[in-house]
């Protein structure tokens, strides 16, 4: 008794793509492609933030935007003279955002289309708060941004050298001199990138 078996052209187009060498890097390049471009796009959002553009000019200048046009941003955030907070943010935009396997996987194929999958990996907003801690303190200076800084009452703005920031100090009493309201900074750029990878 013969078997029948009935002949799927479909899978059998699918695997002849999935073990195309030349497809497959057509796709990468793609993927490449768009993952540089979007790469480029959260880079260019993170340099042009309020947030990146007051801590790049570091204890330099005062009438902060974010302090309701008075004080120093880098100092009220305690950072020491000479340190460069942003360096390590930019990194992870840089180095992180990439194509995790080049080979990929073949989705869909159609008699004259197909849809190559790529694991795309980007930094989490988990990773970044992990990775920018204060100084003087446990806690993440992005999520400060994001979420409230506590005591910003109580700090004052004078050139000294008992300040680690060379510009401010904290008093023990509220002074009232400045306003700050957490501020939209890493999340809203990593949660585009993830919306525009879907």
């Amino acid at each position: 008794m013969a078997i029948r078996k009935k002949l799927d052209i479909k899978q059998l187009l699918k695997k002849k793509l999935s073990n195309s060498k030349v497809l497959q890097n057509l796709a990468y390049g793609s993927a490449k492609k768009k993952t540089d471009a979007l790469r480029k796009e959260a880079l260019g959002e993170f340099n042009k933030h309020v947030v990146t553009k007051e801590l790049e000019k570091g204890n330099t200048g005062m009438g902060s935007a974010l302090l309701g046009g008075r004080g120093n941003f880098f100092g009220f955030l305690g950072f020491n003279q000479g340190e460069q907070p942003l360096e390590i943010i930019r990194d992870a935009f840089e180095n992180h955002v990439k194509i995790r396997n080049k080979k990929g996987k073949l989705k869909k194929a159609g008699p004259t289309s197909y849809l190559w999958e790529f694991d795309i990996s980007i930094p989490s907003k988990t990773e970044i708060y992990a990775v920018t801690p204060l100084s003087w303190s446990s806690g993440s200076w992005v999520k400060g941004v994001e979420r409230g800084v506590t005591n910003y009452a109580k700090t004052i703005f004078r050139d000294s050298e008992r300040s680690r920031s060379g510009i401010a100090l904290q008093s023990k009493r509220n002074i009232g001199f400045i306003t700050f309201r957490p501020t939209p900074y890493i999340t809203p750029i990593i949660n585009n990138l993830k919306k525009q990878l879907k």
